[in-house]
C-alpha cells in the first residue's frame, strides 16, 4: 500500500506522542479546620447509631457540624442542588400554587435577615423592608415569586463563600426544618451510621485528600515539559520579570515596556501572556497564549499548548479557534508566527489520526512535545 506524505507526517508525529506523566501534585489537603471543631468531633465519635431526632438536635446545637458531614459525604462540597434542598422546602418552592410559594417567601423574608437583604436588593438597591411590606400589594405576585426563586439561587451561592450565613439560619427555631431535612438525607440517602461505623472519623478528616482539577493537571503537564526543554536548551523564562513590572500584554516592541538590559539573555520565553492587537475571532478579545518565544528580544513565536488523553468536544473548539488564529496572524502580523503544540494518546486513535491529517491542510506543521524538542534550534 502506498503511503502518502500526510501519512508519513502522521507516523512521525505518532511515533513521538507522549503519554501523561505524574509530575505534578494530584491531590491537596482538605481546608477543614479540625482543631476548631473539637467539641463537634468529640460527640460525633462517641455515638455510632443516630436517629433523625438525635441527629437533628445535634446539627441544630452544633451547626458547624455541617462542615464535618460535608467532608464525609463529598470530595469537595455539597452541590447547589443539595444545598437548596437542605436550606429550603423544595416542595413548597416547586408548588403549582402561587399563593403557597408567596406565603413561603413572606416567611423567609421575615425570619432570615441576610436572605431578606439579598431579596430586596434584587428588586431595588434602595428598597427598605418597611416600605416593601407596607406597599407589597402594589407588586405583581408572580414577579415577587420570580424574584424569590432568583434570591434562593443567589443566596446559595453566597453560602458557598461564607458559611456563617447558613450557620445563622440553622440555629433559628423558625428553620428547624433544615436539620430535619439534612439529617434525613445523611441517614437515609447517605447511610451515615454505616459510614461512621466503617471509618476512623478523625483520621479520615485529617488525611483526606481532594483531587486537583484533572483538566488543569493535563493542561499544565505539557507546559511544564516544554518550559524544562527550553531552560535545558539555554532559554530564560522571564515570567517573574514581567510580573514584577505588572506586564500581561506584550507590545510588539518590548523595549517600550522593559529596559532591554534587564532581559540579560539571548534566548528568552514567557508563558500566559497577551500580544497587543492579537485577538480571538469569536469575540475580538485579546488572545492569551500559553507560550511565547522571543527573537532578538521581541515576541516572535506564539504557541497554544494542549494535551489530550481522551476524545472531547474541547478538541474541536480548539481546532477551529487555532485555524482562525493561524490565518489572522499570518495575514495581519508578519513579524509573528503561530504554532500549535498538542500531545497525548488521543492522537493515536483512529479519530485522532483523521483529525491530524485533516489539520495538515491548515497548518504548516503541528508539533508535539518531542517534535518541538527536535526543532528547538529553529526558535533560537
Amino acid at each position: 500500500m502506498m503511503i502518502t506524505n500526510a501519512e508519513n507526517i502522521y507516523i512521525d508525529f505518532a511515533s513521538k506522542v507522549s503519554f501523561f506523566e505524574f509530575i505534578q501534585e494530584e491531590f491537596r489537603k482538605s481546608n477543614l479546620n479540625i482543631d476548631a471543631l473539637e467539641e463537634e468531633l468529640s460527640i460525633l465519635k462517641k455515638k455510632k447509631n443516630w436517629n433523625i431526632n438525635d441527629l437533628s438536635d445535634y446539627v441544630k446545637q452544633y451547626p458547624k457540624s455541617f462542615l464535618i458531614f460535608q467532608e464525609i459525604v463529598q470530595l469537595l462540597r455539597f452541590t447547589n442542588a443539595q444545598l437548596i434542598h437542605f436550606i429550603f422546602d423544595v416542595n413548597r418552592l416547586n408548588s403549582i400554587t402561587l399563593e403557597s410559594i408567596f406565603e413561603y417567601m413572606i416567611f423567609n423574608l421575615k425570619h432570615d435577615e441576610k436572605f431578606r437583604k439579598l431579596y430586596l436588593k434584587l428588586i431595588n438597591k434602595k428598597l427598605t423592608y418597611k416600605f416593601f411590606t407596607e406597599n407589597i400589594g402594589q407588586y405583581d405576585k408572580k414577579y415577587l415569586v420570580a424574584i424569590f426563586k432568583q434570591a434562593v439561587s443567589k443566596h446559595t451561592d453566597k453560602i458557598l463563600d461564607d458559611f456563617s450565613i447558613l450557620e445563622s439560619r440553622i440555629i433559628k427555631k423558625e428553620f428547624s426544618d433544615f436539620p430535619i431535612r439534612f439529617s434525613n438525607y445523611l441517614l437515609n440517602n447517605f447511610k451515615l451510621n454505616e459510614t461512621l461505623d466503617a471509618i476512623n472519623l478523625e483520621n479520615f478528616l485529617k488525611h483526606k485528600k481532594i483531587p486537583i482539577d484533572t483538566k488543569s493537571i493535563h493542561g499544565n503537564f505539557a507546559k511544564i515539559k516544554l518550559s524544562k526543554i527550553l531552560e535545558d536548551n539555554g532559554f530564560k523564562n522571564i515570567d517573574e520579570l514581567l510580573s514584577d513590572n505588572k506586564i500581561s500584554i506584550l507590545k510588539h516592541n518590548i523595549g517600550e515596556q522593559i529596559e532591554l538590559n534587564q532581559l540579560n539573555a539571548k534566548n528568552i520565553f514567557c508563558t500566559e501572556k497577551y500580544i497587543d492587537g492579537v485577538t480571538k475571532a469569536t469575540d475580538k478579545k485579546l488572545k492569551k497564549f500559553d507560550l511565547i518565544i522571543f527573537r532578538n528580544l521581541q515576541p516572535k513565536y506564539l504557541f497554544e499548548v494542549n494535551f489530550y488523553s481522551t476524545e472531547g468536544t474541547k478538541i474541536g473548539i480548539n481546532q477551529n479557534e487555532y485555524i482562525s488564529l493561524y490565518n489572522n496572524i499570518k495575514q495581519n502580523f508578519r513579524e509573528l508566527e503561530f504554532h500549535w503544540i498538542t500531545d497525548g494518546n488521543y492522537w493515536l486513535t483512529s479519530q485522532g489520526k483523521r483529525r491530524f491529517i485533516n489539520l495538515l491542510n491548515y497548518f504548516g506543521m503541528i508539533f508535539n512535545i518531542n517534535l518541538f524538542m527536535e526543532n528547538i534550534n529553529n526558535f533560537k
